[in-house]
């Protein structure tokens, strides 16, 4: 059912973008995952740095873009993460968010190979303030193919650099399994340029594939300052964050090591759009690490 799920993601940037121009037991048996609670004292994020990626709210961003935005800021976050525009331009977003407090950091785009598309792109991330524009999935079932990847994200990454933009990756899970004795996420970080590229950490995907968040901090420091908090279920489904069993804290803990500042809340799938939002939102405002 995810992988289903990551490829309508793709088609839906698609449509968006155009209209606009089981966890394994030794995930939690690793330290990576465990009883999700909140620390009594301790540390907190900044409310200013918690956000939602909008693609969770991909129907109602659907139905108006508008109220979806306004239901965000009365909830409470200052930030969001676009996946399309939904036939709005990027002028009459960046008045709404202007009006309603909000800011973002970020969005979900198909890098396009033409350098012209791709000026385009990072003229309308510029226009709306963002700070990154992200590819949030790509598969092969070759190295050959991540090696070019790479590539292919440090050219995006120059043409970003005059816009005042940087580009990032968008993990799943299929990208820490090896392939020819090579994981392709090791091949993205290690041939992708830091002052270029940067990661954003889905921390569901990372526990999923049976990584542990910390090792991967360690492997490459400072390379993550985006994350997308989404929650698993004891079975590995998804869950609203809080309700599932990654630790958080644990994760939010490492900042000063990951590079971590601004908190994504997220689900892939739809049940309840509007009390995922509120759910994750009062969580993150609630956690001590």
């Amino acid at each position: 059912m995810n992988d289903a799920v990551s490829d309508s993601r793709r088609g839906f940037l698609r449509r968006a973008g155009t209209a606009a121009l089981v966890v394994g037991a030794s995930a939690v048996g690793a330290g990576t995952a465990s009883a999700n609670t909140t620390r009594g004292h301790g540390r907190h994020l900044p409310p200013s740095k918690i956000g939602m990626q909008l693609y969770s709210l991909r129907d109602a961003m659907g139905e108006s873009v508008e109220r979806t935005l306004s239901f965000l800021a009365r909830t409470g976050y200052s930030e969001v993460e676009f996946a399309g525009l939904h036939g709005r331009s990027p002028e009459r977003v960046r008045d709404l968010l202007r009006d309603l407090g909000l800011r973002t950091p970020s969005s979900h785009e198909d890098l396009p190979a033409e350098e012209d598309r791709l000026e385009q792109l990072f003229g309308r991330a510029r226009t709306l303030g963002q700070r990154w524009v992200v590819l949030p999935y790509f598969a092969a079932a070759d190295l050959r193919s991540y090696h070019r990847l790479a590539e292919r994200l440090n050219r995006a990454g120059e043409i970003a650099r005059s816009y005042g933009i940087r580009v990032g990756y968008h993990n799943h899970a299929h990208e820490f399994d090896s392939i020819d004795g090579r994981r392709p996420y090791d091949v993205l970080l290690d041939e992708t340029d830091r002052r270029l590229v940067d990661f954003e950490v889905d921390l569901y995907w990372v526990v999923k594939a049976g990584v542990d968040p910390l090792d991967l901090f360690e492997r490459a420091p400072r390379r993550f300052p985006l994350g997308h908090v989404k929650d698993m279920a004891a079975d590995g489904s998804f869950a609203d964050p809080g309700d599932g069993v990654i630790d958080f804290g644990r994760v939010f803990d490492a900042n000063n090591r990951s590079g971590l500042r601004h908190f994504v809340v997220e689900r892939d799938d739809q049940p309840h759009p509007r009390e995922t939002a509120e759910k994750g939102y009062h969580y993150l405002r609630r956690i001590r690490f």
